[in-house]
């Protein structure tokens, strides 16, 4: 989709995106490491559509619900003016989301790399061990990667593919797939895995260890996590059930004795607020900020 889309907009905004691709290099890591196959130039072509794109729907679609829902004139100057700030609202959100898709898709295509490392090493110490030898390994890794299971994301299919199709020895094959990959610690593996090759070291031996390393560090953060959990539950305790049933209870007295308002807003509306507003929507962010904490499966 994104490819198609992109060479799209290259054939209409080309020409202006070669002059921005060399100052967006950054961007273009992004978009290898996210393993979106889209060349710089025409990927910067493609914000630049979506950005118009949603700078001209804002523009006129302001200025046609302001005609009709205000009577506005089309084209008095408050909405031209108003069209020109929804237009321009637009085209942030579209630059900022079109920007840092590669940079989000990198990060998710990491966490999924990094969650299934550890099995992903002990599967392979298992077929080192039984004597194959890496490109086997890594067509038995890609062979997975296609049925969605354990791997590297897509990398072992990379570099099978860089092996088999366009001849790459094993070892610069690696050395590509450490330097575009979007985690440190696959780079980091697939660099040391490397140097035992050369070495002449033991590979299963070395996957083992990884897989054990990398297995005591997730222990450790789960642990953290349930330390900070059981903080956050005791805040939960206090803020979410204790406070509103305190501060209900003290707007109930001021309400039955006829205490005055509170910034000119009666203890009963106060009361209705409380339950009706402050509870939800704390409750909502709570459990918003428990999920972005949470370690993925």
């Amino acid at each position: 989709m994104i490819e198609r889309a992109s060479h799209f907009s290259y054939g209409l905004l080309g020409w202006s995106a070669r002059g921005l691709a060399p100052h967006l290099k950054e961007l273009g890591a992004n978009l290898e490491k996210a393993g979106i196959r889209v060349a710089l130039p025409a990927y910067v072509s493609f914000i630049m559509f979506c950005s118009l794109t949603a700078f001209g729907l804002g523009f006129a679609l302001s200025i046609i619900i302001a005609h009709l829902m205000f009577g506005l004139p089309i084209l008095s100057p408050v909405s031209l003016i108003f069209g020109g700030a929804v237009g321009g609202l637009g085209f942030s959100v579209a630059f900022a989301v079109t920007y840092m898709l590669p940079s989000a898709t990198a990060n998710r295509k990491r966490n999924e790399i990094e969650v299934n490392l550890p099995f992903t090493l002990s599967f392979m110490s298992i077929l080192s061990s039984a004597g194959l030898p890496p490109k086997r390994i890594f067509r038995a890794l890609a062979m997975l990667e296609e049925r969605g299971q354990i791997g590297f994301g897509g990398e072992a299919k990379t570099i099978l593919r860089d092996i088999e199709v366009f001849g790459v020895d094993f070892s610069t094959a690696l050395k590509s797939a450490a330097l575009r990959c979007p985690s440190k610690v696959l780079a980091g593996i697939l660099e040391g895995m490397l140097g035992v090759i050369h070495a002449g070291g033991n590979l299963a031996k070395f996957f083992e260890e990884e897989a054990r390393s990398l297995m005591g560090m997730r222990r450790a953060a789960l642990r953290e996590f349930v330390d900070t959990l059981l903080m956050l539950a005791e805040v939960y305790m206090s803020m979410f059930i204790a406070f509103p049933l305190i501060l209900l209870l003290l707007l109930a007295i001021m309400s039955f004795m006829g205490g005055g308002a509170i910034a000119g807003i009666p203890p009963e509306t106060i009361i209705v607020m409380v339950i009706y507003v402050m509870v939800p929507v704390f409750g909502i962010l709570y459990i918003v900020m428990l999920s972005i904490m949470t370690p993925r499966e």
